[in-house]
């Protein structure tokens, strides 16, 4: 199994959200990026010029664990400006949702993700790039 996970954006509801390539976040305030779980080795049909590698369409990963976590490395190349933070399951209904809510004071310094599911004690790696753009508001000037 191949984990991975697709950005989530316009969450409202269990059944009221969107897929899209990249969270946009702004520096200085509260920000949430929501990820839904996939299995890359499960998909719908893989049209024959595409790849079966980079499926379009993989198909969602419910944990079938007692005790699931996760939590979200958000990398940078000073090690002072990486953070971890833990998500949640905002969604009773749907188990492959989960959201991470940042305060104003943590800045993505990288588009990549670390995601580290721990699944009864075992744990899952895997790797978001680019999955998010961060609008600085401080620009500065030379």
């Amino acid at each position: 199994m191949r984990l991975s996970a697709k950005i989530l954006k316009n969450v409202n509801s269990v059944n009221s959200w969107q897929y899209a390539s990249q969270c946009f976040m702004q520096e200085g305030q509260a920000n949430e990026l929501y990820i839904q779980l996939v299995d890359l080795d499960l998909s719908t049909p893989v049209s024959p010029e595409k790849s079966p590698a980079n499926p379009e369409h993989p198909i969602r990963y419910i944990s079938q664990a007692t005790t699931v976590s996760i939590s979200a490395k958000f990398d940078a190349l000073e090690t002072d400006s990486q953070f971890s933070i833990t998500g949640t399951q905002p969604f009773a209904d749907d188990k492959s949702i989960f959201k991470f809510s940042l305060t104003a004071s943590q800045v993505p310094n990288s588009g990549n993700l670390l995601i580290t599911l721990t699944e009864d004690g075992a744990n899952k790696n895997f790797v978001i790039r680019s999955a998010v753009n961060v609008e600085v508001l401080n620009i500065g000037s030379c």
